[in-house]
């Protein structure tokens, strides 16, 4: 799901080597204030995901800013017959080994592309993360509204995302590790271990990349919520004196990874 820490997790293999995109420049979208390192988001495999659903009868491009994916239209991916230019995605990834795919769409579409797989070196992590956290995170970036019904909504499709991986993991004995947000902080050595025996990689705690500064259900986390909610009411003239008011440093102290 996204919001779960998957941009993180997903640099710790981009910083390792793993093969990410052709041109990272041009097909990665770059970082943020959310999340100031990137997203590790290739845009043809964002692009050939969005076409998956398009086959399987969902008109949208992501799972989690529109009408949710229905269980026919979930079942469906199962059926889609594969497209050539899918191959010859998987075929380029295949040659540049090792390499890793990012997308929360894949919740979805694992079960379309498992079957391309070369099921002798290919992997899956799936990232949980605690729901709650990750309605606080929609609330940050604007995705959903602090309403009773927005956050069954989100609870909803966290479950929906979820399952239908997990279905997808079982239907095909898909070699995987699951891995939760919560323990890159609480048990980070543990998990560095599980990492690297899973994945045969060296990696060491220090290497995860977790920051609480980025981490949304902190007191800080919450204070910054709280203050783009406030800046969200106040007019974009009047928001941009303010800021101007504000002496550079004490921005960059307060909001990480803001310009």
């Amino acid at each position: 799901m996204p919001r779960s820490g998957t941009s993180m997790t997903a640099a710790i293999f981009a910083r390792l080597g793993y093969f990410v995109a052709e041109d990272e420049k041009k097909q990665l979208r770059k970082g943020d204030e959310y999340n100031p390192a990137g997203y590790f988001e290739a845009e043809p495999l964002i692009e050939a995901n969005a076409k998956v659903f398009s086959a399987a009868g969902f008109p949208f491009d992501n799972s989690w800013l529109y009408e949710p994916i229905n269980s026919d239209q979930a079942h469906a991916i199962f059926a889609v017959p594969a497209d050539e230019s899918h191959k010859q995605l998987v075929a380029k990834y295949d040659h540049q080994s090792p390499w890793v795919w990012k997308d929360p769409r894949l919740c979805y579409t694992l079960a379309y592309w498992w079957p391309m797989m070369d099921p002798t070196n290919t992997v899956v992590l799936l990232l949980k993360r605690d729901p709650g956290q990750i309605f606080q995170s929609f609330l940050r970036v604007n995705w959903r509204h602090n309403t009773r019904k927005d956050k069954q909504d989100t609870f909803k499709r966290i479950e929906e995302h979820i399952a239908a991986a997990e279905l997808a993991i079982q239907k095909f004995s898909i070699p995987h590790i699951t891995i939760h947000y919560s323990d890159y902080s609480q048990h980070p050595f543990e998990v560095a271990q599980r990492m690297s025996e899973f994945f045969s990689i060296e990696l060491d705690a220090s290497q995860l990349g977790y920051s609480n500064k980025l981490n949304n259900s902190t007191l800080r986390g919450k204070f910054m919520r709280l203050v783009d909610t406030t800046a969200n009411l106040v007019p974009d003239r009047i928001r941009k004196f303010i800021k101007a008011c504000i002496p550079k440093r004490l921005i960059r102290l307060i909001f990480t990874g803001r310009s």
